[in-house]
């Protein structure tokens, strides 16, 4: 307080000069007070907005969060489905490849089967073959006997015309 400010009477100060004091003194507070009371007000709006802001942000990371969580089960179920197929392919691969081995396996045993007729047809053929060839060797031995007999029997030395 500045008693400077305040006149002084003959016994103290002026009453009329202490009312002003403090009704000035009331006033800058009441002043100071209400600006403070809008600084709270301006406050109070600026943490009013701050949390709706805030309330919002929280509302669409929330729902962020929820499609996130749609897409991730999104994908668990899509790797799920993939597991499943690769499985359910892996399977089908195996049978396709064991009816392939069992076709493989027939087929092999019909070519052997064939391949033993032809063997035998072969060897069939080489004996008839060699029978053939034996009874040609035989008939051809046969006919050069024939042929010595009839050379040694022809009359070649002995043929005269006119004797």
């Amino acid at each position: 307080m500045r008693l400077e400010e305040v006149k002084r009477g003959l016994w103290g100060y002026q009453r009329d000069a202490v009312f002003r004091y403090i009704a000035g003194q009331e006033e800058a507070f009441g002043q100071k007070l209400a600006e403070k009371d809008a600084q709270m007000m301006r406050a109070g709006q600026q943490a009013q907005a701050r949390i709706r802001d805030l309330e919002e942000e929280n509302r669409a990371l929330k729902e962020e969060v929820r499609q996130l969580r749609g897409q991730q089960d999104q994908i668990a179920r899509a790797i799920l489905d993939a597991r499943a197929s690769a499985e359910a392919l892996r399977a089908e691969t195996v049978a396709q490849e064991a009816a392939a081995r069992a076709e493989m396996r027939r087929a092999l045993e019909e070519d052997r089967a064939a391949l033993e007729k032809y063997r035998q047809k072969v060897s069939a053929l080489r004996e008839m073959l060699r029978s053939t060839v034996a009874g040609l060797e035989e008939k051809a031995e046969e006919m050069e006997r024939q042929a010595d007999e009839l050379y040694a029997a022809s009359p070649a030395e002995r043929l005269t015309l006119f004797q």
